[in-house]
């Protein structure tokens, strides 16, 4: 049986649903996008070249293309009963696509807020592609923790190191190190070899020096009421430059819009409690949660900033 997976390629959680599958399944394709356009143009492509109809099963994950793209690959005979979304964004569920057919997005049920791998896994373990085990199981809810912003609550550093050793290490060397992981030790808990602490170690100072060049350089506007840090970043630090500014915010604002021009994406993160990161988002084609959302920079979107940052 071929099968095939679209998946989010920017974080630990689309990264999540590519190892559960190398664990699930003898062989599946997968194809890593950078955000909902690029998933959108890819499957698009894919599906107008014949690509999907090569496949048995196609699974979709933390990404939810353009809904009417979507609606035509689930209404086509062929493909009929063979393609899965699984997601967890508020933009999603709000859209109604889990009403779509083989579709499953949980922002929250009884237990808390989910993430798409968890999603995800839950499927596999459902419909029997999958055994439980003890480290899969905590490698899942430290995905979920740090994904969803509790890594903070629980006071969970493995989680938050687990993203810190993605974006060190990179997608091939990641995929192979969790996926041998948790092949080999599937009883024992989840815990990083001595290199992985090294790396995480050397990361971490790096992207100290890092975050404190972005924010010396941010710039304070107003957008809808809100008052919103706008600065240039390298994409891998979005989430530790919030988390820095969310610690100090010296500049009182609501949230922070960061430029990441290699991933043509702003990423938004809602500094105080009161503010949504995704409202702002969607006001601009982009989408996600109130406390993390993203959008792609336009041509509106980037003559609109550069107005307010630098007022030409």
């Amino acid at each position: 049986m071929r099968r095939l997976l679209y998946s989010h390629k920017s974080d630990i959680d689309g990264m999540g649903s590519v190892i559960l599958s190398k664990i699930a399944f003898e062989e599946i394709d997968f194809t890593l996008c950078k955000n909902i356009a690029d998933l959108s143009d890819t499957l698009e492509i894919d599906y107008a070249r014949g690509k999907l109809y090569e496949y048995d099963t196609i699974y979709i994950t933390d990404l939810s293309p353009r809904k009417e793209l979507l609606e035509k690959i689930l209404e086509d005979e062929q493909l009929k009963g063979k393609v899965y979304l699984f997601d967890h964004h508020e933009t999603a569920y709000d859209n109604g696509y889990n009403n779509l057919e083989n579709a499953t997005v949980i922002v929250a049920d009884d237990d808390g807020k989910k993430c798409a791998t968890q999603i995800y896994y839950e499927f596999l373990l459902d419909v029997g592609f999958l055994n439980n085990s003890k480290a899969i199981e905590q490698f899942v809810e430290l995905v979920r923790r740090e994904d969803i912003y509790e890594w903070k609550k629980y006071n969970d550093q493995k989680a938050h190191d687990l993203a810190i050793l993605f974006n060190e290490i990179g997608i091939e060397k990641y995929i192979e190190s969790m996926t041998s992981k948790l092949l080999e030790k599937p009883d024992d808990d989840f815990e990083f070899s001595e290199n992985e602490l090294d790396s995480i170690t050397h990361k971490k100072q790096v992207t100290r020096e890092n975050v404190l060049n972005f924010v010396s350089k941010l710039k304070v506007i107003e957008v809808d009421n809100y008052k919103v840090g706008v600065c240039f970043i390298i994409y891998e630090y979005r989430n530790e430059v919030a988390e820095y500014l969310m610690e100090e915010n010296k500049f009182d604002i609501d949230c922070v819009a960061m430029f990441a021009f290699e991933n043509n994406q702003i990423s938004l993160r809602s500094i105080k409690d009161n503010s949504s990161a995704r409202i702002v988002a969607e006001k601009y084609g982009g989408g996600g949660h109130d406390k993390a959302a993203a959008m792609p920079i336009t041509d509106e979107v980037r003559e609109k900033i550069i107005k307010a940052v630098f007022g030409v």
